[in-house]
């Protein structure tokens, strides 16, 4: 192992094909699922592009030793096709925890590798070393797939010995030829704070590729679960060092990968996002795992973990970013850069003549020559206007002679590359402005109020709150009754829209019909949607503003009416 090594990869634990596990092999859709395109294309394009995909080893072999299924192995290979075209990488992670179930006279049965049940060992080494045997003869070739992950969080092994049956896994892919990456789980749920206790001092695994790294997990609650059951507060109790846990939790993996000059990888690792302290924990943590130079997975995302607290899968249609995805953001590689639209600084999707914010994972030397290159798969590329640059990002303008579709970034200052990313484009992709400037909150926009004498003026709808350091809604007054009231929202992303039709805008529940949406003629990039607000909305309150161009949903803002 290298400390610091600059080329590790970051990304999520893209969760779904293993879930149903009471129900083997279950129902497609009903007890499992595998996760859309637009989730690779969000991770990827957020530099996530590590995709660990936990699956179950008994849909993709329904017995032992038998042949793989095609239906489930048709599914994995489309994930796996999706996380290619945008950039991404996936380690196929068998999700099954050292075990094996078997539906047997109409029960299921669960049966621990190497274990012997009623004089019969029901589930072998030898069945785990097939199982991979047969996987690397799919995926030798497919460049899309960075590793195999042997089986998740082995624990409880009884009578079997795991170091023996990891070796055995490693030399049946070897066997055939496949010199992939090889993850190592470790015994007792993989736990990075426990591992020289349960492993012992010396590594165990020959590898003839040499081509392999050992996989632990690290949660950082009190019962080391991941579940979290306690607040914050009560977690503070237990431990003052709550902060730090993470860093001293992984200590003892490091040192154990440093004492035997081998490669590791953090498989699990996550918070919730139930108070923003827990930010702190994850982002002390990552600092160790940086400094290592390890590979990393986040828990957990997809589509189907709805609010569960730990989920970093986006909101909103994939327009809202979960919280954690901001310290993830801060802990990517050198070089790395991530695009975001400028109206909301959350998603991943970008407009043709769009603005755009390429944020920097580091500092970088970047300068007043910075340039941004788009490279299409062609090997075509294309230079975008830069209106704004300094170390931490550069604002541009993306290109209006783009097509929808995945592209490569590179920002250049001083004839150096000093980041590189993914630009992902939909034709139309709506990004509104918040006042606050991070696509939360109350929006930036203005109300233009007409009088009946026809004199206008300009009104805010948000002011200053020196209290919360941010701004708020401005209560917005409709006044006399022969006054009318117009907002105007202003985003960046739909300027290729010129019928109003196009167009959704609720405000609170009300539907409100759309009179211009399009570009803003003093600005470069920016666009804006104009409406009259109906008296209806008087002594409404705070509200939620969702616009929608073409099916595809803005952030959502809010607005407040007296």
């Amino acid at each position: 192992m290298t400390a610091g090594r600059a080329q590790y990869l970051r990304g999520v634990n893209l969760s779904g094909a293993e879930f149903g596990e009471g129900q083997i092999p279950g129902t497609f859709n009903r007890d499992y699922t595998y996760n859309s395109e637009n989730s690779f294309r969000y991770f990827a394009a957020k530099n996530l592009g590590l995709i660990r995909l936990p699956v179950r080893w008994e849909r993709l072999q329904p017995a032992p030793s038998g042949p793989l299924d095609a239906n489930n192995l048709s599914l994995l290979k489309g994930d796996i096709a999706w996380a290619s075209a945008h950039g991404a990488k996936v380690i196929v992670d068998i999700h099954n925890y050292g075990r094996y179930r078997m539906n047997e006279s109409g029960k299921l049965n669960e049966y621990v590798i190497d274990n012997v049940y009623g004089g019969v060992t029901k589930v072998s080494r030898a069945d785990l070393a097939d199982f991979w045997g047969r996987m690397a003869k799919e995926f030798r070739d497919e460049a899309a797939v960075y590793a195999y992950d042997l089986i998740n969080e082995p624990h409880d092994m009884g009578s079997a010995d795991w170091k023996a049956i990891s070796q055995a896994a490693v030399m049946a892919i070897r066997v055939n030829g496949d010199n992939k990456l090889i993850m190592v789980p470790g015994n007792n749920w993989s736990a990075a704070n426990t591992w020289p206790a349960i492993h012992g001092p010396t590594s165990w695994i020959t590898d003839p590729a040499n081509n392999f790294v050992y996989e632990a997990h690290q949660y950082f609650d009190s019962d080391n679960s991941g579940g979290y059951k306690l607040s914050y507060d009560d977690e503070l109790k237990k431990n003052p060092n709550l902060a730090t846990i993470g860093v001293t939790r992984l200590t003892p993996f490091l040192d154990w990968c440093r004492n035997n000059n081998v490669r590791g990888y953090l498989g699990e690792y996550g918070i919730p996002d139930t108070d923003s302290r827990w930010m702190t924990v994850l982002d002390n943590f990552l600092t160790s795992l940086d400094a290592a130079g390890f590979d990393g997975t986040y828990w957990a995302a997809g589509e189907w973990w709805g609010a569960y607290p730990l989920s970093v899968q986006p909101q909103n249609n994939f327009t809202v970013d979960r919280p954690q995805i901001a310290v993830l953001g801060r802990h990517l590689p050198p070089l790395s850069m991530t695009t975001l639209p400028a109206g909301s600084f959350s998603g991943a999707i970008l407009a043709p003549d769009s603005l755009a914010v390429a944020f920097f994972s580091q500092a970088a030397p970047a300068n007043s020559d910075a340039q941004i290159e788009i490279t299409a798969s062609t090997g075509v590329v294309t230079a975008a206007q830069v209106l704004y640059a300094d170390s931490s990002q550069i604002n541009y303008v993306v290109p209006g002679a783009l097509a929808p579709g995945h592209y490569d970034l590179a920002a250049k200052s001083g004839g150096a590359v000093v980041g590189r990313g993914i630009l992902e484009l939909d034709a139309v992709a709506p990004s509104l402005f918040a006042a606050n400037g991070n696509g939360r909150g109350v929006a930036a926009a203005q109300i233009i109020r007409v009088r009946a004498d026809g004199s206008q003026t300009y009104e805010p709808v948000a002011m200053y709150d020196t209290a919360q350091g941010q701004f708020v809604a401005q209560p917005i007054d409709f006044g006399s009754t022969s006054d009318r009231l117009f907002l105007i929202l202003y985003g960046t992303g739909w300027r290729s829209v010129s019928d109003p039709g196009r167009v959704t805008l609720l405000i609170g529940p009300a539907l409100i019909p759309v009179q211009f949406a399009g570009k803003q003629p003093d600005f470069v990039g920016l666009d804006q949607i104009n409406t009259e607000l109906p008296r209806s909305l008087a002594g409404t309150g705070q509200v939620t503003v969702s616009v929608t161009v073409d099916g595809k949903p803005a952030n959502p803002l809010t607005l407040a009416f007296k």
